[in-house]
């Protein structure tokens, strides 16, 4: 079983960070940690990513955040839905390695593993290193606790809301911390890029007229798109609206969470790292929403990293980044000993290793609606500009500087290079696969299969 060994970090951490961590000067001088996890956003739909002058969206807020941090040009999901991806933020793994995702069913249950408990969190380290840890999600359905992505949080909330809630929320509890000597760890879940879009309650849909909301749309594009087969056209662009306009409103939230941070003196002395867990397709190869691929709107997310201090704004594009470099890039700005050792536990960074994106199976409505089609696993490998698909159907190979809309299938043109990308992708992942124990889920209660069902991925007969 590879687990993430507790030993480096018992033997490095001294008694004071351990176990009186608000009294140790290294800890005194420890940096905040901020982590922003806009669920759903795909990249390109963010000003300072996108492709044009121009996108449907206005994102003022985190455009200007970009201008005073790192922004990482190429960044990867490890996966294109909650539960890998967010297990790989927090371990710093990818799916293959955490085995923290999907398995073949035939049946409608909730085919995924949680995070075994004998993995070493972000959060958990952060604890043990004199840090008090927060966590505030939205997404009920893939990061509620029997998941177990809560490990390692003294506080860890989760509820469906809009963004402004959870802005709320946030700066309530660091109101409540005003006073500590502990440095603080955060993390901030907002839904609002996730069906329904713009963090509707159900109340407020059913205000709403039928033709105009959100998951009426939604479905009628699924209907239209993956059902039909027919391309996206008019209702695919007047989705993607409805998902612009949410990312406006969302804009405004993540710039009063940040200066609510400014205004209570911690945004100088944080490190805040904002991304995404996965995208979201309109109708792009023939998919909507997420989860069901590792095509480039799926797994093509934001990263952007303010380092304590940092004003100047960097836009990095000589290296592949991944979302499991986060506890990584976070590590090396904690000072002393326990810094130290939480780069030894958290050794990846971008450009320090290969690049993955993972799907093992679809989620059990996609199992349900499109059994032929997303009972498969696919992997994608990055080298360079070059991107292999492997699994399903039929490899791919694209290059995505030339072909960024991954349309021209270069397998048969490209041959040596496919075989030479299929070995490394091969060897990166016989070095780390998961060999332990498999926790089965624990069945979800009613009030779970509601909210599974608000969002998107209920069964067709519920």
């Amino acid at each position: 079983m590879n687990f993430r060994s507790l030993l480096v970090l018992a033997a490095c951490w001294s008694a004071a960070a351990c176990g009186g961590g608000g009294d140790d000067a290294s800890t005194k001088s420890a940096p905040h940690v901020i982590l922003i996890s806009l669920d759903t956003l795909r990249a390109d739909r963010i000003g300072c990513y996108a492709s044009t002058d121009r996108t449907g969206a206005s994102t003022p807020a985190v455009d200007a955040f970009a201008s005073g941090a790192d922004r990482y040009v190429s960044c990867t999901a490890t996966s294109s839905w909650t539960l890998p991806s967010h297990a790989s933020m927090f371990t710093g793994l990818f799916p293959f390695e955490h085995g923290t995702h999907g398995f073949k069913v035939d049946k409608l249950i909730d085919n995924a593993y949680p995070l075994h408990p004998d993995f070493v969190t972000l959060a958990e380290a952060l604890q043990r290193a004199g840090y008090s840890t927060a966590g505030f999600a939205a997404n009920t359905v893939y990061l509620a606790m029997r998941w177990g992505l809560g490990q390692g949080f003294d506080t860890y909330e989760v509820k469906r809301q809009p963004a402004a809630a959870v802005t709320d929320r946030v700066l309530k509890h660091l109101d409540s911390v005003a006073g500590s000597k502990m440095p603080q760890f955060v993390f901030v879940n907002y839904m609002d890029m996730h069906r329904p879009y713009g963090g509707l309650t159900a109340e407020e849909l059913h205000r709403m007229p039928k033709e105009e909301r959100p998951d009426e749309l939604l479905e009628a594009l699924c209907v239209q798109v993956m059902n039909r087969e027919e391309p996206a056209g008019e209702l695919g662009d007047r989705v993607l609206g409805l998902y612009d306009a949410a990312l406006t409103q969302l804009d405004a939230e993540i710039g009063r969470l940040l200066d609510g941070l400014r205004g209570r003196g911690m945004l100088e002395n944080a490190i805040v790292i904002l991304t995404s867990d996965h995208g979201e397709a309109f109708g792009t190869h023939g998919i909507v929403e997420h989860g069901k691929d590792v095509y480039e709107p799926l797994v093509a997310v934001p990263l952007i990293v303010k380092a304590p201090g940092q004003t100047e704004g960097r836009a990095i594009d000589d290296r592949l980044a991944s979302l499991v470099d986060l506890p990584g890039l976070i590590a090396r700005t904690i000072p002393g000993e326990a810094g130290a050792a939480l780069t030894e536990e958290f050794a990846r960074v971008p450009g320090s290793h290969g690049v993955t994106a993972e799907i093992h199976f679809a989620r059990p409505r996609d199992l349900q609606l499109y059994p032929e089609r997303f009972q498969h696993e696919r992997t994608a490998w990055r080298d360079g500009r070059f991107k292999l698909i492997v699994g399903g159907e039929a490899d791919q190979l694209f290059d995505l500087e030339a072909d960024p809309g991954e349309l021209e299938n270069l397998i048969d043109q490209e041959p040596q290079r496919a075989a030479l990308m299929r070995r490394a992708l091969e060897r990166f992942l016989a070095a780390g696969a998961y060999q332990g124990e498999r926790i089965p889920p624990t069945p979800a209660n009613a009030h779970q299969l509601k909210e599974a069902a608000a969002i998107g991925y209920g069964g067709k007969d519920e």
